[in-house]
């Protein structure tokens, strides 16, 4: 939930300052509603293009039209950090009818984000396995139930994420994150069409590309997760983070291509 308590905090409301106290966010969201999160840096959206295009398709996958182009998506971001006087932080977007108007609207958030610690990039963070499947992983829509879900194991085991398991029993995504593992030098992943397609996940296909680190793919039983070396969360507040233990599944945190990938995608948001 967004905080709107904080005193003369702003939000955007289809391009126009409002005050944060005037709206409520479980008020203004339907269960049909779709939203993307985007880390500012300095200011200035990371990786904005890809968001926006994430962000047309799932509004085209509800069956909504774009009425706003990047420029615009951008200058409301901008307006939003500078009207707050924020320099870091992650904006979210929500994209759902007014309540009052029945009219399509952009609703621009701070979301106040907490980034992991130094500490949790050096040692890795602790995850569990979650037997669950998001609907409609390509478009980023409001599943609460699932979230409310992981967020209370997340709370009461203090995990840093919840790795969600088909009915197949096979690993797919994080409850907010995408998940990679890592053997012998490769990489691993879930095939793209049961995983939301995150924009981190996309650029660590980019790097490994470009610094021919081989990526593979398929379908990854719970059940092997013993014959891995490493692995990693990746996400717009994590990036690309380090972890654990799955479970009672122990990993490599230090093994030379997850510190790799890391490096690399660094260098990649300093180069953005």
């Amino acid at each position: 939930m967004i905080d709107s308590k904080k005193e003369n905090e702003k939000i955007i409301v289809n391009g126009k300052l409002r005050d944060a106290s005037d709206y409520d966010h479980d008020t203004i969201t339907s269960e049909s509603y779709v939203y993307d999160v985007i880390r500012v840096i300095d200011g200035r959206p990371l990786f904005a293009t890809e968001h926006f295009e994430r962000l047309c398709n799932s509004i085209k996958g509800v069956g909504g039209t774009p009425w706003f182009d990047l420029t615009e998506m951008c200058r409301c971001i901008e307006m939003l950090v500078e009207a707050n006087q924020v320099r870091n932080d992650n904006v979210e977007i929500i994209i759902d009818k007014d309540p009052d108007s029945d009219e399509d609207t952009a609703y621009y958030f701070l979301k106040h984000a907490s980034y992991p610690g130094k500490e949790d990039y050096i040692s890795g963070v602790d995850t569990e396995l979650y037997s669950a499947v998001r609907e409609n992983p390509h478009i980023k829509l409001r599943n609460q139930s699932l979230r409310d879900a992981t967020d209370k194991i997340i709370s009461e085991k203090n995990l840093f994420e919840v790795i969600l398991v088909d009915g197949q029993g096979c690993i797919t995504e994080g409850s907010r994150s995408n998940i990679f593992l890592i053997r012998d030098g490769i990489v691993y992943t879930c095939h793209e069409e049961g995983v939301l397609l995150g924009v981190t996940r996309q650029k660590i296909f980019q790097i490994c590309e470009e610094n021919d680190i081989e990526i593979i793919q398929r379908a990854i039983p719970a059940a092997s997760l013993g014959e891995y070396d490493a692995g990693f969360i990746s996400g717009t507040s994590p990036k690309v983070l380090p972890i654990r233990r799955i479970g009672e599944i122990g990993l490599d945190v230090n093994d030379a291509t997850l510190r790799h990938i890391m490096e690399l995608y660094d260098r990649e948001i300093e180069r953005t």
